[in-house]
C-alpha cells in the first residue's frame, strides 16, 4: 500500500497559492505568499507520519491474527469505532466485536457488503482478508 507523499513543499495547499495577511515594515496588513503555511505544514507531515506508524501497526494485528481486517480499513481511513458505527448504522459495540476475528469470520454477507461499500472494496476483500488502500489514496 502507497500512503500520500506529504514530504513536498506544497504540503496541505497542494499547489495552490494561499494568500494571507502580514504586517509590513511600516505596520500596516498586506497580501504576502504562502510561506507563513510553513509551520502549519511541518505539523501536518508529522501527523501523515503517525498515520503511517499506526496503518503499519494495524498491518501486523491483522496478519498476527489479533484483529480482523476491518481493523485495518478503519485505521488506514482514519475512523474510530464510533465513525465507523456512525457510518454504518450499527451500534458502537457491535463494530467493536468485528474487530474480533472469530465474530467477523461470521458476519452475514449484509454486514460485509456494508463494511465493503463504505470502504469501496468487493465483499471478497473482507472475507479473504486482503488491505487494499485507503479511500483517500486509491490505486
Amino acid at each position: 500500500m502507497e500512503i500520500p507523499d506529504h514530504s513536498s513543499d506544497e504540503g496541505i495547499t497542494d499547489g495552490l497559492k494561499i494568500v494571507s495577511y502580514a504586517l509590513n515594515s511600516k505596520g500596516e496588513y498586506e497580501l504576502t505568499p504562502d510561506f507563513v503555511w510553513s509551520p502549519v505544514n511541518v505539523a501536518n507531515h508529522q501527523a501523515w507520519r503517525e498515520i503511517e506508524k499506526q496503518i503499519t501497526k494495524s498491518r501486523e494485528k491483522v496478519a498476527a491474527g489479533r484483529v480482523s481486517c476491518l481493523h485495518y480499513y478503519m485505521i488506514a481511513n482514519q475512523m474510530d469505532t464510533g465513525l465507523l458505527a456512525q457510518y454504518t448504522g450499527q451500534p458502537r459495540w457491535k463494530v467493536c466485536l468485528h474487530l474480533i476475528p472469530f465474530i467477523f469470520n461470521r458476519l452475514p454477507a449484509s454486514t460485509l457488503k456494508n463494511y465493503a461499500k463504505l470502504y469501496k472494496i468487493s465483499p471478497d476483500d473482507l472475507i479473504k482478508g486482503r488491505l487494499r488502500p485507503p479511500i483517500y489514496n486509491p490505486e
